[in-house]
């Protein structure tokens, strides 16, 4: 049971825009459409290690701009912004509107992830203001929605983590198999998901009262996983704990209790711990015995195999000859495949696999579908290798991971004592 993907109308897909290709530069060498056309498939990892064997070859236009993209997608969110202010105060001359406003895009989303959500605003503010005529109409709705999000945030201060030595906290899996956590704020203790998924944490409307949170009215309009629409509004904790750490300034979606509630299943999600809140850890082991372990310094073992785009972590893995990206959703029970992945291999998945309809739950409703299960699929990740017995493909898109191969799942932790994701040196594996 997927119980949640709830995504920024927008916050997304703005992060999707083809960011360049050679159209809007003045002489493309084979170098600069290779690399290029490297950007448009997401294949960051080729693409940042093939900068460092060209950088006689670019420009240094050329050479900021691509190390904008990698820096941006690898966590490096400062030096990311430096590029791009390098590249426009130098270079805008010789750059057309596009591929401005597709650098301010970045920009905003490297000040989300450092939690600036006025210059956040600002700057989406700036791309409707100067670069409107370059949108279509679907373009501009989602910019505002976006720019409306953080404009209605840009007066709370940045979160902040409080880590001052190795932490663990003690977790169980519920009925759903989600992992349930222990939070507490201001004078209520309870538990909520840990969902990697999440791409901002969520609590429902009588909840983020309960907490006695500081709420601010917005319409904000948000996608569940069944691409069913969600007006939400926005909360902030101003100190949150989660097992025994303590966030400052923590963002909630604000969402009716009935929209998630399962009541066919008599089930009530309270709130869900989301990515902005996991990713300031810095490295968190999952581990199967129910516990999470989060150590004070952060460990570098070399394998960098992931990389964020906007707020959720996207993971390089292994089947076979494929080497996959996957989205990474610790709410969710079971990996899938998306239909990205069936519509480049249907002609395998449809000879080999078995046709199923399934009915999929997310916020605002359930929805059936047609998948296909495939037997044995094979992978590695990291140090680690193993094979699923089965994974479904899904034969049509959702939002939370259209542009990419599937979801990795609890099924795959299932296999292995701890799960290890480190934001810090950018990587997953398996002990």
């Amino acid at each position: 049971m997927n119980i949640q993907h709830f995504i920024i109308q927008g916050l997304l897909y703005l992060s999707f825009f083809t960011f360049i290709d050679c159209s809007g530069v003045k002489t493309c060498t084979a170098t600069d459409k290779y690399l290029s056309d490297l950007l448009e498939s997401k294949n960051y990892f080729k693409l940042r290690t093939e900068l460092a064997n060209v950088q006689n070859k670019l420009s240094e236009d050329r050479m900021l701009f691509y190390k904008a993209n990698c820096e941006h997608v690898f966590n490096d969110c400062q030096s990311s912004n430096q590029s791009i202010e390098i590249l426009l105060s130098k270079y805008k001359k010789q750059l057309n509107d596009k591929i401005v406003s597709d650098l301010l895009t970045i920009k905003a989303g490297n000040h989300i992830r450092l939690y600036q959500y006025k210059e956040a605003a600002d700057t989406y503010n700036l791309i409707l203001s100067q670069y409107r005529t370059i949108l279509d109409s679907v373009n501009i709705s989602e910019y505002e929605n976006v720019q409306q999000l953080w404009q209605t945030l840009s007066v709370v201060k940045p979160q902040r983590i409080h880590k001052l030595s190795d932490v663990e906290i003690s977790a169980y899996r519920n009925q759903f198999n989600h992992l349930m956590i222990p939070v507490k704020c201001g004078q209520i203790a309870d538990e909520f998901i840990f969902d990697t998924g999440a791409n901002l944490s969520t609590i429902s409307d009588s909840y983020a009262e309960k907490m006695n949170m500081t709420l601010y009215e917005s319409d904000i309009k948000v996608n569940s996983s069944t691409s069913i629409s969600v007006q939400t509004k926005l909360a902030v904790a101003d100190s949150l704990y989660v097992g025994d750490i303590l966030f400052e300034n923590v963002v909630f979606l604000v969402v009716p209790g009935e929209q998630m509630s399962f009541p066919s299943v008599n089930y009530q999600v309270r709130g869900i711990i989301g990515f902005p809140v996991i990713y300031q850890m810095d490295e968190v082991h999952l581990r199967k015995n129910g516990t999470l372990f989060i150590p004070e310094n952060p460990q570098d073992k070399r394998l960098s195999n992931i990389y964020i785009e906007t707020l959720s972590s996207i993971v390089q893995l292994q089947s076979g000859n494929d080497s996959l990206l996957f989205t990474m959703d610790t709410g969710a029970r079971t990996s899938e495949l998306s239909e990205r992945y069936y519509t480049k291999n249907k002609e395998k998945v449809e000879k080999n696999g078995t046709l199923l309809h399934v009915n999929r739950g997310g916020a605002g409703g359930i929805v059936e579908t047609e998948v296909y299960r495939l037997e044995n699929f094979p992978y590695t990740i990291g140090s680690k290798s193993g094979t699923l017995s089965e994974i479904s493909v899904n034969t049509v898109p959702y939002d939370f991971n259209k542009y990419y191969d599937g979801n990795l799942g609890q099924d795959i932790l299932a296999q292995f004592d701890e799960m290890i994701l480190n934001f810090q040196y950018m990587y997953i594996d398996f002990e």
